[in-house]
C-alpha cells in the first residue's frame, strides 16, 4: 500500500509538472514594459524597439519616426498608392524603405504583411487598425493630431518608445524658438499688413487641410477660407476666389502655378496682377498639410508673406539645418531648391 501510495504522488507530481510547464509556455512572457499611447491605452512594448510598422497616413508618421533619428528602425514600404516621385525624400531619408514589405492596402492593414515585416511595435493614427493588429500579437500605439501642438506630444511619446527623450526634447525646443521668432515680427503686425492668402489644389478648388489656417495666421496672413469650419477640406468656386481677391495664393504643386496663371477668369485677381502664386514646398510629406516639418512651413510662409521683417532669414540654410539635425541627413543645393519649390510634389 505504502508503495503504491508513493507512486500515486509521483504521478500527481508529475502531471503538476506538466501543467505548470504547459501554463509557462501558453502564457505571454512580458519581459518589456508599459507605454502608454495618445488613446490612455497602456500599451506592453519591448525594452529595445528595433523595428517599427507604420499603418495609416504612413508618410506623416514616418516623418515622426525620422525626426526622432529613428529612420533606419522603420519597418515597411509606402503604400502603392503612394508610389512614385512625389514622395522622393522619404527615400532619401530612409533609403532602405524601398526593400521592405508593404504593410497597408488602401487605408486598412495587411495582415500578412504585418507578419511579414514582423514590427516590434506598429503606429497608427487609426484605432481600428490598432484592434486588427491585435490578430498579430503585434502591439500598436495610436498616435492622435488634432491641434498644431500635438506634434510634440506625439514626439514625446516617441522619445520614451525609442528612449530618447533629449531628442524629443530638442525637436520641442526647436518647434517652440522657431514659433517665437517669427511671432516676435508679425505679432505686432495690423490687420491690413496681412495679406489675403489663399492655400488651395487649383485643380479641384479645394483647400485641402484645416491645419494650413494655423500656418498661415502663425506666419503674418490672413487665410481667406479660416470660416471657422471644423472639417478638413474646403471647397469653393472661382467666383468665390474672386470675391476674396487674394494677395497670395499657395497651390499644391508646381505645375498649377502656371495654371493659375493661365486662367483668364482671375486676371484681375491681385496675386495674379503681382505674380504672387507660389507652391507649397514638399519634402518627406507636404508642408501645408501635417508634418513634422511644420515649423519650417510658418518660417517659409513668414518671409514669402514679409520678406523685409525676415531678410536676414535664409530659407535654404534653415531647410538644411533642419534635415541634418533631425533627419540625419545632409540635402545637396539641388535637393533644398526641389523641396523649396514643391517639385517633388508636382504631379504629372
Amino acid at each position: 500500500m505504502r508503495a503504491r501510495g508513493t507512486a500515486i504522488r509521483t504521478l500527481w507530481a508529475l502531471r503538476l509538472t506538466l501543467v505548470l510547464v504547459v501554463m509557462a509556455v501558453a502564457a505571454p512572457a512580458f519581459a518589456g514594459r508599459l507605454v502608454t499611447d495618445m488613446a490612455g491605452r497602456a500599451v506592453e512594448v519591448p525594452d529595445k524597439i528595433a523595428r517599427v510598422g507604420t499603418i495609416g497616413p504612413v508618410p506623416v508618421l514616418n516623418s515622426f519616426v525620422f525626426a526622432i533619428g529613428e529612420a533606419g528602425s522603420i519597418a515597411n514600404n509606402l503604400p502603392p498608392n503612394l508610389g512614385g516621385p512625389r514622395w522622393r525624400f522619404q527615400y532619401v531619408v530612409s533609403p532602405n524603405l524601398a526593400s521592405l514589405p508593404v504593410i497597408q492596402t488602401g487605408q486598412g492593414p495587411n495582415i500578412e504583411g504585418v507578419i511579414e515585416a514582423a514590427p516590434d511595435v506598429v503606429l497608427t493614427m487609426d484605432r481600428a487598425t490598432v484592434d486588427l493588429v491585435a490578430r498579430t500579437h503585434v502591439p500598436a500605439l495610436y498616435l492622435s493630431w488634432q491641434k498644431p501642438d500635438d506634434v510634440k506630444a506625439v514626439m514625446r511619446l516617441l522619445g520614451e518608445l525609442f528612449g530618447k527623450p533629449d531628442a524629443a526634447d530638442a525637436y520641442s525646443t526647436y518647434f517652440d524658438q522657431t514659433m517665437q521668432k517669427v511671432g516676435s515680427r508679425v505679432d505686432i503686425l495690423r490687420d491690413d499688413q496681412r495679406p489675403r492668402v489663399l492655400y488651395a489644389n487649383y485643380r479641384s478648388l479645394t483647400q485641402p487641410h484645416k491645419i494650413a489656417e494655423w500656418w498661415i495666421a502663425k506666419a503674418g496672413g490672413r487665410s481667406v477660407t479660416d470660416d471657422g469650419r471644423i472639417g478638413e477640406a474646403f471647397n469653393f468656386s472661382i467666383e468665390q476666389i474672386l470675391a476674396w481677391n487674394p494677395e497670395v495664393i499657395i497651390v499644391t504643386s508646381e505645375n498649377e502655378i502656371a495654371n493659375a496663371y493661365g486662367d483668364a477668369r482671375l486676371a484681375n485677381v491681385s496675386a495674379i496682377k503681382n505674380k504672387r502664386v507660389y507652391a507649397i514646398p514638399m519634402g518627406v510629406h507636404v508642408w501645408g498639410n501635417r508634418t513634422v516639418e511644420q515649423p519650417l512651413t510658418v518660417m517659409w510662409a513668414a518671409k514669402l508673406f514679409h520678406p523685409d521683417l525676415f531678410a536676414d532669414v535664409v530659407i535654404e540654410d534653415e531647410v538644411r539645418n533642419f534635415y541634418s539635425k533631425f533627419f540625419k541627413v545632409d540635402l545637396s543645393s539641388d535637393d533644398t531648391a526641389t523641396i523649396l519649390a514643391g517639385r517633388a510634389g508636382a504631379s504629372k
